[in-house]
This record gives structure tokens, sequence and C-alpha cells, in this order.
């Protein structure tokens, strides 16, 4: 049986309207009743992952920004912390503003942005949370201001038109300390160079004195693929892109049809 089941938020344990449906919450809740060792793996900040962690009242470590940050929710302890170096953060919002591309800035305190259309939905989501799952979200126009005085686990840059896109991915080959990937379509994770959801999920299987052939993934875009290429065992989403289907060991129902809670139980209850 697999000990450590590890999952992507948004488009996999989320729904399309950014819940936890009851049917996973039971499924993790058979999950952890039988010692499975539960991590989210995201795209998201801690800051925009408390509410559910707190919802979920998980005591395991999670990974962050896109696997440069690996830490505890509840101890506040971390495993790693990996940050862009200033010259290139300078760089590449340099380069997100002579192209007028939106862009997040990710740091361990806050979520760092001009006004774009990702923020807004960030906002108007929180404004029903409580205090404690509130994410601090710095919304500021001076990117000098931005460049200056943070230090970002990750960027998220958001392009919406395939052209412009693939012209972004293009200028940003010229950063040689960065790792890219599509978190989903029209945006792309920008990490320090060999951070990944794989490479986090072979460190803290390191930590808890666990293999590959220990783990089963769960996910649906680009950026979980090296999860799937170092677990022993892939599920991809119904509404996964075909990208990930392919690299896939298993196609479960969408993230709207309780996809994910119905593979814990395939393959968790099969096995017992």
């Amino acid at each position: 049986m697999y000990k450590l089941a590890v999952f992507d938020m948004d488009g996999t344990v989320l729904n399309s309207k950014h819940e936890i449906s009851k049917e996973n919450k039971a499924a993790f809740t058979f999950l952890h009743n039988l010692g499975v060792k539960i991590v989210i793996a995201t795209g998201r900040p801690q800051e925009l992952l408390k509410k559910y962690t707190n919802e979920l009242q998980f005591d395991e470590y999670t990974i962050t920004c896109n696997g440069s940050v690996i830490s505890h929710p509840i101890k506040n302890h971390y495993l790693r912390e990996h940050v862009i170096d200033k010259e290139t953060v300078i760089g590449i919002i340099d380069m997100c503003e002579a192209n007028n591309y939106d862009y997040l800035v990710y740091t361990r305190e806050a979520v760092v942005s001009k006004d774009n259309e990702r923020l807004r939905m960030f906002k108007k989501i929180g404004a029903h949370y409580k205090e404690e799952d509130k994410a601090v979200l710095i919304e500021t126009e001076d990117a000098d201001y931005i460049k200056n005085n943070f230090a970002p686990n990750k960027i998220l840059i958001m392009v919406d038109d395939p052209k412009r896109y693939l012209e972004m991915q293009e200028k940003l080959k010229v950063f040689s300390k960065i790792e890219s990937a599509q978190s989903w379509a029209g945006a792309l994770d920008i990490s320090p160079l060999g951070d990944n959801k794989g490479s986090a999920v072979k460190e803290l299987c390191e930590y808890y004195q666990l293999t590959s052939n220990d783990v089963i993934a769960f996910g649906d875009q680009l950026n979980d693929v090296p999860m799937f290429e170092f677990a022993a065992f892939g599920v991809a989403m119904g509404n996964a892109i075909n990208e990930v289907k392919v690299k896939a060991d298993y196609i479960t129902d969408t993230n709207d049809n309780n996809g994910v809670a119905k593979a814990i139980y395939k393959f968790f209850k099969e096995k017992n």
C-alpha cells in the first residue's frame, strides 16, 4: 500500500467553485485512518492555502509555490524555502512591465501584485473567509517597490493570448537560474532552478525515510508531471490536459465529480 499520497489543489482536490467537497474530505479521513501521509503540493503559496489546511486540520508538511517551499502550517517549520535571486527577479519584472504581462509575486509573508484579474479573484473569494483564513494581499502599482522589498519563492506570469504566451516563454530563456511550468492555460510558474513538485516530493520522502515506491500522486496540469515522474503511481484528473493524461498511470473522474475520492477508494480499498 502507498504510504504517502500527494495532491495538487486547483483542478484536483478543489472543484470549480474552489471548494473541497464533502466526498473528498471523507476520503482524506479514510486515508488518514489508514495511516497514509496526506501531502498537498500546489503552486499556491501558504497564504493562499491556509484556508484549506485550516479546514482539513492537516498535520503534515505542505509543498507550496510549485516546489520551492516545503513547510509545516501548524509548526511553522520549513524543510525547504528557496527564493529567486534578486537580479533575476528584477529582470523578470522588468520584462513583464515592458511587455504588459500580468504577474504576482509569492513570498512567505504575502502575495504582492499590481491590480490584475487574478488578484481581484483572490480578494473576492477571500472576502467571505474567516480572519484566520484570509491571505495577506499587497496591491501596489510601484514595480520598483516590488523588486526592492520582496524575495519571491515564486513569480506567476499570466498571458491569455496563446501567441503572446509562447513569446513570453521565449523571452524567459535568457534567465538561467529559474525553472518554469504551466499551472493552467495562460499561466506560468517561475521558481528557482531545480524546484518543482517532483523534487519537493523527493526531498519530503527523504525526510520521512520513504522511497518513490511509497508514493501516489494526483494532478491535472503540466506542473504536476514531475510528481508523476517521481511517484510510483500517477493519477490524472478527468479534467486534466492531455499532456498530463498521457503521463499518468490512471485517469479518474473530474474535480467536479469527486475524482480524487473515487481514486482513493479504488486504489486503497482494493489493497485492504
